[in-house]
């Protein structure tokens, strides 16, 4: 009886050990786990770390964003040599045409030394020990113990005026002045201009004009060609004529005023 019995008690054991010894998978954990919780539907398994948002969908709007960037980096950078290139090119020809045009006044000194001598140009560098000018003959080194006066120096000018007595003629719609004009400086003017006023009794102005005066032609290196230029101790006729307002009586002009503009060019 006893030995009928061993066996059959060992099969339930060695079955048992086999269940335990057999790696479980996904599939057989979740019938596990099911025939446990009395039957419920089991839930599919999560990743941990799973992102919301799929950026492996969003590739080709990340990509035309990134294109769209990149175009607009060359594109500012096209515009950075473009206007480094204007710079280069077009200032040295832009400064060239303004000097050409315009003449910048310059400071020029007057240097009285302890001898007697008198230095003009323009001062460089200056310091407790020396004074370096620029002078048509070149740099001058000036020891400041050899200087006795050093003041601006006053660069020849035009001075255009009015030659005697001028004419004035009385219209019914206009008043006409003709006179000469007379360079008393001792530098050519340039664009000489005559400008007249006629003012009420209240010193209004009721109506002005100007006119150039027939001067002497000149031809400037901007290829600008003057013919109102006067060289010193030089006259020159000029005629202007003052339109009065419709309505305004010839009666009603009180006064007159002028004055005489030009300007000066090397």
């Amino acid at each position: 009886m006893s030995r009928l019995s061993r066996p059959a008690f060992i099969i339930p054991l060695l079955l048992l050990a086999f269940c335990l010894f057999i790696p479980a998978t996904p599939g057989t954990l979740y019938a596990q786990v099911d025939s446990l919780g009395g039957g419920r539907t089991p839930s599919p398994p999560r990743e941990f770390f799973e992102p919301e948002i799929d950026l492996y969908q969003m590739g080709d709007p990340l990509r035309q964003l990134q294109q769209e960037v990149r175009e607009i980096e060359d594109e500012l950078n096209r515009l950075r040599m473009r206007i480094d290139e204007y710079d280069d090119l077009s200032s040295p020809r832009i400064r060239k045409e303004i000097k050409r045009l315009i003449n910048l006044p310059e400071q020029i000194s007057e240097i009285r030394l302890s001898n007697g001598t008198i230095v003009q140009g323009k001062i460089i560098s200056e310091n407790l020990d020396r004074v370096i000018v620029q002078t048509n003959i070149g740099l001058l080194s000036i020891e400041q113990e050899n200087i006795v006066d050093l003041k601006p120096y006053d660069k020849l000018h035009a001075d255009v005026k009015i030659d005697g007595d001028f004419e004035d003629q009385h219209h019914s719609d206009k008043r006409v002045f003709i006179g000469l004009v007379k360079n008393q400086g001792l530098r050519r003017a340039d664009f000489v201009r005559v400008v007249y006023r006629l003012h009420d009794k209240r010193t209004h102005i009721v109506a002005q004009d100007s006119a150039y005066i027939s001067g002497e032609p000149y031809s400037f290196f901007s290829g600008i060609i003057s013919e109102s230029s006067l060289s010193p101790g030089a006259t020159a006729p000029f005629r202007v004529e003052v339109t009065l307002p419709p309505g305004t009586e010839s009666g009603k002009i009180s006064y007159v005023t002028y004055k005489v503009l030009f300007d000066e060019f090397n």
